[in-house]
């Protein structure tokens, strides 16, 4: 049995170089887990979810080891972009698609089939139904996410990073978004951000956080007592 999804270790992000934004930084996803990366804005949460997710040109990092599900790999590799998908905090891409044209292509990526209930639950859990057909640019903020995170959990690799995934939603979307995080953690591992801590510790999704900055200063987060109910 894998024990841990992803192993990074000694990962410096820059801008310019000379200047980084992420220095000398280990992270450890374990499996079947929600790991919380709480920072304030501005602290390089989304800078180090880029890197994790194949955005950044290799000029722009440097990284020791990459390992995820005990394989060694790097994160350009087609292998390892096929077990991630991320849902970034601001998506600027495939503004004249529609939902269905962008899903159906995903899933062609990914090489998915297609299941309509799981597509279903998913759609109408987010209240999306009326927007299926609308271009991506169109959309408000919130529905915009919806597109990317019904996506995100239909495709359900071994990784999904979700960037302030809370953001912009409504109550009811956000409702369902945590019931979906308590309900896939018991089969994938996901990492996300927030600045808001309550959006990480509510109903105990915090399992745990192994996230180690630099290797002089190691912080670590214990499983928190917090059961918030709203």
């Amino acid at each position: 049995m894998k024990s841990d999804c992803l192993n990074i270790k000694g990962l410096n992000v820059w801008y310019k170089k000379g200047k980084p934004i992420i220095k000398d930084t280990n992270l450890l996803v374990p499996n079947h887990s929600v790991v919380g990366l709480i920072g304030r804005n501005g602290a390089g949460k989304t800078t180090l979810l880029k890197a994790l997710s194949s955005v950044f040109d290799h000029r722009q990092y440097a990284v020791e080891t990459v390992t995820i599900e005990d394989k060694a790999t790097s994160f350009h590799t087609n292998f390892y972009k096929s077990r991630t998908y991320t849902v970034f905090t601001e998506n600027n891409s495939f503004l004249n698609w529609d939902f269905v044209h962008y899903f159906n292509f995903v899933c062609r990526l990914y090489h998915r089939k297609r299941d309509e209930k799981v597509l279903q639950d998913l759609i109408s859990g987010f209240h999306f139904e009326e927007f299926l057909n609308t271009d991506i640019g169109s959309l408000s903020t919130g529905n915009k996410k919806k597109v990317f995170l019904i996506t995100a959990f239909y495709l359900k690799p071994p990784l999904l990073i979700l960037d302030e995934p809370f953001d912009g939603l409504d109550f009811d979307a956000t409702e369902f978004l945590y019931g979906l995080l308590l309900q896939y953690k018991e089969e994938i591992s996901i990492l996300m951000s927030s600045h808001i801590a309550e959006s990480i510790v509510r109903d105990r999704l915090f399992q745990k956080s192994n996230l180690i900055g630099p290797r002089q200063r190691t912080r670590k987060f214990k499983k928190l007592p917090i059961n918030a109910k709203f």
